[in-house]
C-alpha cells in the first residue's frame, strides 16, 4: 500500500470514530434519556411486570436489572435500567433511582414504588403502577382509533374540495364568464374560491401557517391553554367523555395508592397529575386544601360542580362506611366502561355528521355549477 493511500485510510478511519464518538452522546447523556430515544408507556409496563416476576421467582433487585438490562441491550431502556442499577449500589432507595428518569417513571409510578420504601412488598407496588399505567395507555389507544375514521373522512373531504377547486373549476370559469346571464350568488362565491386559490397559492399557504403557528403558540401559553380546557368541558357530548374518563382514572389512580400504604392527602397530590383536563385538576387542588382542613374529601369534590353525582355520592359512602378504597375501585370501573360507551356514541354520531358536512359541500359546488346553466336554458327559451 503507498503513504497517499495509507493517509487516506487513516483519515477514513479518524472521521467514523469522531462521528461515532458524536453519535453516542444522542442515545445516552449522562444516563438520561434524551427526546430521540422516548420510551413508549407499554414498555414501562412491561418493565415493571418482568421485574415484579423476577423478585417473586427470589432474584434480588441489582441481579433482577442486570438480566433486564442484557435483555435490552441496545434499546433505549438500556441506559436506564443502567442508571437504576448504579443508583441502587451506591444506596439509593429504588423509587429516588426511578425519579431521575420522570420521561420515563411518571410522578404516580414513582409515588407508588415509593410504598415499598415504607415496607409495602416492591412486587405489589411495581404490579399496582403497571396495571394502572396499562389501563390508562389502553383508554387513550382506543380513544386514537377511534377518531381515525371521521378525521380521515374530513381530511379526503376536504382534499376532493381543494382539487375540484383548483383542477376541475377553472376551465368553467371562462364558460360561466362570457354567459349573458347573471350569474347566481353560488357560482360567484364557488368562482372567488377558485380564483384565489390559483392565483395565490403560497400567499393563502402562507396565511393558513401564520394563523396555524399563531393558534398553537395562543394555546401553549397559560391563558389559551386553560381557555381551550374550559371549553372541552361546553361541548356537550366531549365534555362527558372528558369527565368520565379523568373520574376513572382518578379513582384508579386513588385506589391503586391508598391500597399501596398512601395517605388520603398523599394519593389526591399525585392523583391530581393523572387528570388531563385542567378545570378538572384545579377541582382536586381545592379540594385537597379542603380535605387537609378536615372537610373530607366527598363534599369538596361534590361543590366543584365538576365531577358527576354518582361519583361523589360514592365517594361519601365510602367515607362514613369505612369503604372508600373499595368504592373508588367501583367507580374506576363503572366510569372507565362509561367513557367507553359514551366516546363510541360520539365517534357514531361524528361518522354520520361528517359524511353529511362532506355532503353539504359537494352539493354546494354541484349546485353552484348547475344553476347557470339554468339560467342560461331561461335566456335561450325567451
Amino acid at each position: 500500500m503507498s503513504t497517499r493511500a495509507r493517509r487516506t485510510t487513516r483519515r477514513k478511519t479518524k472521521r467514523k470514530a469522531k462521528a461515532k464518538s458524536q453519535a453516542g452522546p444522542k442515545k445516552q447523556l449522562f444516563g438520561l434519556i434524551t427526546p430521540s430515544t422516548k420510551i413508549k408507556t407499554g414498555e414501562v409496563v412491561s418493565f415493571a411486570r418482568e421485574f415484579a416476576t423476577l423478585i417473586d421467582a427470589g432474584v434480588s433487585a441489582v441481579p433482577a436489572l442486570q438480566l433486564m438490562k442484557e435483555a435490552r441491550e441496545g434499546k433505549p431502556f438500556e441506559p436506564v435500567i443502567q442508571g437504576l442499577i448504579d443508583d441502587l449500589n451506591a444506596g439509593r432507595p429504588m423509587a429516588e433511582a426511578m425519579d431521575q428518569y420522570p420521561k420515563v417513571f411518571n410522578r404516580f409510578f414513582v409515588r407508588t414504588i415509593s410504598t415499598a420504601d415504607r415496607g409495602a412488598p416492591i412486587t405489589d407496588a411495581l404490579r399496582q403502577a403497571a396495571g394502572f399505567l396499562d389501563t390508562a395507555d389502553s383508554a387513550m389507544a382506543d380513544a386514537r382509533k377511534a377518531m381515525v375514521y371521521p378525521m380521515i373522512v374530513l381530511v379526503l373531504g376536504l382534499a376532493v374540495t381543494v382539487l375540484m377547486l383548483t383542477v376541475a373549476l377553472p376551465p368553467m370559469i371562462d364558460l360561466f364568464n362570457n354567459l349573458d346571464a347573471g350569474l347566481p350568488l353560488p357560482t360567484r362565491i364557488l368562482i372567488f374560491m377558485s380564483e384565489s386559490l390559483t392565483a395565490r397559492p403560497l400567499e393563502i399557504l402562507a396565511g393558513v401557517a401564520v394563523i396555524v403557528m399563531i393558534a398553537f403558540k395562543y394555546f401553549k401559553s397559560e391563558g389559551g391553554h386553560a381557555a381551550w380546557h374550559r371549553a372541552q368541558l361546553r361541548v356537550p357530548v366531549l365534555s362527558s367523555v372528558i369527565v368520565q374518563n379523568d373520574t376513572a382514572r382518578i379513582s384508579a389512580a386513588l385506589s391503586s395508592l391508598i391500597d399501596a400504604g398512601l395517605s388520603l392527602p398523599e394519593a389526591l397530590e399525585v392523583a391530581t397529575e393523572t387528570a388531563s383536563n385542567d378545570v378538572i385538576r384545579a377541582a382536586l387542588v381545592s379540594s385537597r386544601t379542603r380535605l387537609l382542613a378536615g372537610d373530607g374529601l366527598a363534599i369538596p369534590l361534590a361543590e366543584t360542580g365538576v365531577f358527576p353525582t354518582t361519583f361523589t355520592q360514592a365517594l361519601r359512602v365510602g367515607e362514613n362506611t369505612g369503604t372508600l378504597d373499595a368504592n373508588l375501585r367501583r367507580m374506576a370501573e363503572f366510569y372507565a366502561k362509561s367513557a367507553d360507551d359514551t366516546l363510541k356514541s360520539f365517534v357514531a354520531l361524528l361518522e354520520p355528521l361528517s359524511t353529511v358536512v362532506i355532503a353539504m359541500l359537494v352539493g354546494f359546488m354541484a349546485l353552484a355549477v348547475i344553476m347557470p346553466m339554468y339560467s342560461v336554458l331561461g335566456t335561450l327559451g325567451e
